[in-house]
């Protein structure tokens, strides 16, 4: 059976939609694949690209342009979280009807290890399948929403992130439609902080199946803090997720995690060109010399400190 799976990117991200796309298909060899690409700037020049790769492993493509204008300016968006953020509300409706779920994969994954145990899950009945969200950040703000003011009360309730979403296409089509997603973002857009996917918890927060999130949606913030090692997640985790902090931005590299993104960014055509933009970014920036500067004023000022310590302890007998 056929994986049909979701995607969408403007062409800011057209790059990095290529690595991830690589990552997919070299993690499913075995299983046939097809992807389909919502745009709203992409041209036949662009989206032909995308299908060569595609092409390059015998799998299927379709481009679905978007239009912009049927997004009203009202819902929030920003540099990071732009309008596409939103496309994939439309899905239940551009998708061809024949198809009973889609995926939708975020631009800033990794796919580590095959996911066709994902896709074919058994709903249960549920409208979605999704992984608890884990990061600080969405925590934080569930606790002060009043978006979520009553829904914080059920002892079940579990905020998922919507990066990797697997969609029952027969469940939602006699319930959703684009339409009624705007209209009921718009009810609460003063109070989005996660934009469409604040928008899905609040009206699907019980018809959700929740899986394994170390396995189908791990951050890779979140496995670093925790103390995972490369190897750990390479063996455990099929599904690695740069939220928040992306591999690609100079001023966020940080941790061997990232070596994921790296490796599969080495397979595409763009590798020179993405080494160069962290790179010529760095030089222009001069980012990283003010950070070592900072971090040796601040070592020299603790340095001070432990000696005038040091000093105070001789002079009091105490060493």
């Amino acid at each position: 059976m056929k994986m049909n799976i979701a995607v969408a990117a403007n062409r800011t991200f057209e790059k990095y939609l290529y690595v991830m796309l690589t990552s997919l298909l070299e993690n499913s060899k075995d299983q046939e694949i097809c992807v389909y690409l919502l745009s709203a700037d992409f041209g036949q020049e662009q989206a032909d690209r995308v299908h060569k790769l595609l092409k390059q492993y015998q799998q299927e493509f379709c481009f679905i342009p978007i239009g912009q204008e049927i997004f009203p300016k009202e819902l929030p968006a920003t540099e990071k979280i732009t309008v596409e953020t939103y496309f994939r509300l439309a899905l239940p409706d551009v998708l061809p009807k024949e198809l009973d779920r889609v995926l939708y994969l975020d631009v800033d994954l990794i796919i580590n290890q095959p996911i066709d145990e994902l896709y074919f899950t058994d709903f249960e009945g549920k409208a979605f399948c999704a992984c608890r969200d884990t990061t600080a950040a969405t925590a934080e703000s569930l606790q002060s929403s009043p978006v979520f003011e009553q829904l914080r009360q059920k002892e079940d309730f579990v905020y998922f992130n919507a990066g990797v979403l697997l969609m029952n296409l027969d469940k939602l089509r006699p319930l959703v439609s684009l339409g009624y997603f705007i209209e009921q973002a718009l009810k609460i857009k003063d109070y989005l902080d996660f934009y469409d996917q604040d928008v899905l918890n609040w009206l699907f927060s019980d018809d959700v199946k929740i899986v394994d999130v170390e396995r189908y949606n791990l951050f890779a913030r979140t496995a670093f803090n925790a103390g995972y090692d490369y190897q750990t997640v390479k063996e455990q985790t099929a599904i690695i997720h740069y939220g928040g902090v992306k591999p690609w931005r100079h001023e966020e590299v940080r941790y061997e995690l990232e070596r994921f993104w790296w490796e599969y960014a080495k397979m595409t055509p763009y590798y020179t060109e993405l080494l160069e933009d962290i790179v010529l970014t760095e030089i222009n920036t001069g980012y990283m010399d003010q950070l070592f500067r900072s971090l040796k004023k601040e070592n020299d000022e603790l340095r001070q400190i432990v000696d005038r310590c040091m000093q105070l302890l001789k002079s009091q007998g105490l060493m």
